[in-house]
């Protein structure tokens, strides 16, 4: 080739010609090269050689594992749904399996004595680690003794971690409420009374509607008093704008957690008002709070249905009363006249 190059050179005597010739040898000898090292090394471990094997059922079967965070021992299927995980947060071109199994990249054939548990956290999400980890939210946790969560927990679910979905999965997202309202009962009861609770109970989990997630955050979640939390005094116009565009200060006094269907909150009410003369700062403070409005309401509303209920009742039990006593006296109704 260099032979080749040098008689070229002197034979033509042109540098145009010889630039071309020198630029055609040296992308020749990449090419060859590439063939040599591709199948070995270069593009061995192709996310569609792993496929080959693992989406055709006579080629794998069930492996025992042991969790590495928990030490739960399960059953793992080594069978890969192409579409699911295609689908996934982690099916995207430029994720390869190797990526989590760094431990099969130079593996061949048989390659289950080799395969180590994937670590999440330490391959490629220890930052959101770090920050859920370190955020009031899992202290808090801690302090309760409440285990916390992991990563599969709250991001996979019943899935498998390969078959992560993405932030945006309609499963993902009705999932998340669900673990959340796990914990969070009370808050969860509440959610269902507002108007985003009532629509993604009825299966519409899209992003136009919020979720738990969408409102307190995903890793840093604060209680709303603070005030770096997203719902803090000076981040809830910029959070619930998000979806209503010009929000203001009158908007974010929407009532995300109403409380009038809340036993507790009437107790609470009914001990304020006993304690009135000992501490009037309760009572002003649940006059104060938008909660009174809709509770007002609520209890007008409950107390029309009783009472129009009740007057219906009553003229129908007196009705059949009266139509009883008369069959017993042997005279006719007076609706039969």
């Amino acid at each position: 080739m260099v032979s080749l190059l040098k008689t070229t050179i002197d034979v033509s005597g042109d540098s145009k010609a010889c630039r071309f010739v020198f630029i055609s040898c040296l992308f020749s000898c990449l090419l060859f090269f590439i063939s040599v090292y591709s199948s070995e090394s270069l593009f061995a471990q192709e996310n569609s050689e792993c496929l080959e094997c693992h989406t055709d059922p006579a080629e794998v079967d069930d492996k025992v594992r042991v969790d590495p965070v928990t030490g739960e021992v399960e059953l793992v299927s080594m069978l890969v749904d192409k579409d699911a995980f295609h689908a996934s947060a982690h099916g995207g071109e430029d994720f390869y399996c190797i990526d989590c199994h760094a431990d099969l990249e130079e593996s061949e054939g048989e390659h289950y004595p080799d395969l180590q548990p994937v670590d999440c956290i330490t391959f490629c999400h220890d930052d959101p680690a770090e920050t859920f980890l370190e955020g009031s939210h899992a202290g808090l946790m801690q302090e309760k003794g409440i285990e916390l969560p992991t990563c599969k927990h709250c991001h996979a679910g019943e899935r498998s971690k390969r078959d992560t979905p993405r932030a945006d999965d309609l499963y993902h997202r009705m999932d998340t409420i669900g673990k959340c309202g796990g914990c969070h009962t009370e808050y969860y009861d509440s959610y269902r009374n507002n108007l985003h609770g009532q629509v993604t109970a009825l299966g519409h989990v899209g992003t136009d509607i919020a979720t738990c997630v969408d409102c307190h955050g995903q890793h840093t979640i604060l209680n709303s008093s603070d005030p770096e939390s997203t719902l803090g005094p000076e981040n809830a116009k910029e959070t619930c704008g998000k979806c209503h565009p010009g929000a203001g200060d009158s908007f974010i006094k929407h009532v995300a957690h109403p409380q009038y269907k809340n036993l507790g909150y009437y107790k609470s009410a009914m001990i304020a008002l006993l304690n009135i003369r000992k501490d009037s700062g309760q009572v002003k403070s649940i006059i104060k709070s938008p909660q009174i409005i809709l509770t007002i309401l609520f209890v007008m509303y409950v107390g029309i249905l009783v009472i129009t209920f009740a007057q219906f009742g009553t003229h129908m039990l007196l009705s059949w009363l009266g139509t009883l006593l008369d069959e017993r006296k042997g005279k006719e109704s007076g609706h039969d006249k």
